[in-house]
């Protein structure tokens, strides 16, 4: 019998044209399907997701960071039929962050000083039309923002998504979660990523505290907006990664209380005109909180 996962690969192949013996191998994606796959000697990503999962604006967040000079995929073919809509995109040079980190190929500070200016430069494109408002019913809009912002926002830049090569990023990929708004709530939403995820309770000591560099680093890199964030743009950030997170932890929920309990304290810090949050040499205060 066909595993589900065979067929969705044999259907995706089919549906951009490439032969269904192509070899192929798992690429990650937590919110679509992404393998790698050769054809003709050349690796290329292979994406897939439900019908109405955004893809328009996805490729309208792509063309834009990418004109503006950012290494993004090129879309190479891009198809769907009523179950499955799939994209062909170049395969980027480099390697993800985390492996780079994991692999002890390079320092994590200067690692997150890429990601930093990088991070910068994304936020001076103007998002398309196509992208939707960064807030929405999930969280309430931070205090105080303007609310007529249109940067282009990423909204999931942690280290699987950015690709460096030697000194430079090479790669920005996953667009799944690209937005328009203030940059701040980009940079609340990367520091949150960084330090109060779940999924950082799983990782080996010696990997939180890699990341603790590398999240320096970012600060750093960025600049001041990184280094002295607004605590409601942090509350709002946590208000979003719960409700993001609700549905893949809905069977062990006592994993999102360090989230929500420090999600509580940034309102606090909020509701009490606290202002800003630590400077980014306190970073690991904010991890080892809980």
């Amino acid at each position: 019998m066909t595993h589900p996962m065979e067929s969705t690969v044999a259907e995706a192949l089919a549906a951009v044209d490439l032969p269904a013996d192509a070899a192929v191998e798992a690429a990650g994606g937590a919110t679509g399907e992404t393998w790698k796959v050769w054809y003709d000697g050349t690796p290329y990503a292979l994406r897939c997701a439900a019908p109405g999962s955004g893809i328009p604006a996805q490729l309208a967040a792509m063309r834009a960071a990418g004109s503006a000079g950012l290494p993004v995929p090129e879309v190479v073919r891009h198809a769907g039929n009523d179950r499955l809509e799939v994209l062909l995109l170049s395969w980027l040079p480099g390697r993800t962050v985390a492996d780079v980190l994991r692999a002890g190929l390079g320092s994590a500070r200067r690692l997150g000083e890429l990601m930093g200016a990088a991070h910068r430069e994304l936020h001076r494109v103007p998002a398309p039309a196509e992208v939707a408002a960064a807030v929405d019913a999930r969280a309430a809009a931070p205090a105080g923002l303007d609310r007529t912002a249109g940067a282009l926002l990423h909204l999931d830049w942690h280290p699987l998504n950015v690709l460096v090569d030697g000194d430079e990023v090479s790669g920005i990929v996953d667009w799944v979660n690209a937005r328009r708004g203030h940059p701040l709530l980009d940079i609340a939403r990367t520091y949150a990523l960084l330090t109060v995820d779940p999924a950082l309770a799983v990782l080996p000591a010696s990997e939180r505290n890699l990341l603790g560099e590398l999240a320096d680093g970012w600060a750093a890199g960025y600049g001041p907006e990184a280094t002295s964030i607004p605590a409601d743009c942090l509350r709002w950030a946590g208000q979003m990664m719960l409700a993001d997170l609700a549905r893949r932890y809905a069977h062990g929920p006592d994993a999102l209380e360090p989230l929500r309990r420090r999600t509580g304290r940034w309102a606090d810090q909020a509701g009490t005109g606290a202002g800003t949050t630590d400077r980014a040499t306190d970073l690991a205060g904010d991890r080892s909180a809980g």
